[in-house]
């Protein structure tokens, strides 16, 4: 009988010989797409609540690494990124960078800008002025606006005459040396801000000695003319004075000179 085994090798070797150079020509291919692949989806800009959807131009063949301006780690190793209720805080550049074995790692990256939705007030008080209901209205002699040296924060002010109370609307420290954005901002409870959230301003008015603090609840920042405007409508005020308790509620409006 005729012996079959050097036939047999030379078939197994020339399989061996093609797969191999299959996956190399494979390797190769997948090396090219790699050089060429892009950040695809995405918005130069997106409001706060929106989803931030990326992907990318490369099919699901390679390993990712997504990495954003504000997160110490990486947030994706899939070959999309998904974002639902964006914040503020998901503003900045995304980087993705695409890498296959034995193949030159490459990136990409995309600036992202994420904005307070612009909201208009439901109310439409008389500028520079708030009324009260259990302490006297003011309409105010004049208007200020800048850092306010004690606390080192982005202040609009309201300055009464006399016997009149006073009105103080500060802004979370994120503005401090650039100009807040328009839209719904909530109240916070405390003037350092504990909370990270650049939509937030702390609001008191001090009448007679009672310096009370907005409860919580929406001021209204838009801009007419390059000005900023603070506008509320029916905020409630809660202050204290020989630890006795005041309340009173407010709309009002100021508008920056």
């Amino acid at each position: 009988m005729k012996n079959l085994y050097p036939i047999r090798w030379s078939i197994c070797l020339f399989l061996l010989i093609s797969l191999s150079h299959c996956k190399k020509n494979a390797d190769s291919n997948n090396c090219a797409d790699i050089l060429k692949v892009k950040i695809t989806g995405a918005k130069a800009s997106y409001y706060t609540g929106d989803t931030i959807s990326l992907g990318t131009s490369l099919t699901p063949l390679a390993l990712y690494i997504w990495s954003q301006t504000n997160a110490p780690n990486a947030i994706s190793s899939s070959d999309h990124v998904l974002i639902y209720s964006a914040s503020k805080n998901d503003e900045g550049w995304y980087y993705l960078s695409v890498s296959y074995p034995d193949c030159a790692s490459h990136s990409d990256s995309v600036h992202i800008t994420v904005t307070n939705k612009p909201v208009t007030a439901p109310c439409t008080p008389t500028n520079n002025s708030v009324t009260f209901s259990a302490i006297p209205s003011v309409t105010f002699g004049s208007v200020t606006y800048g850092t306010d040296p004690s606390t080192g924060l982005r202040r609009i002010t309201g300055n009464p005459g006399a016997g009149y109370p006073d009105l103080e609307i500060y802004f979370n420290p994120f503005w401090n040396g650039k100009e807040p954005e328009d839209g719904a901002y909530s109240l916070s409870n405390e003037i350092t801000f504990p909370d990270y959230n650049p939509y937030a301003v702390f609001i008191s008015s001090s009448y007679s000695g009672i310096y009370f603090e907005a409860d919580p609840g929406t001021v209204y920042i838009s801009h007419t003319g390059g000005k900023l405007a603070a506008t509320f409508c029916t905020l409630g005020f809660t202050g204290e004075f020989g630890g006795k308790a005041y309340k009173t509620s407010a709309s009002g409006k100021l508008t920056a000179p």
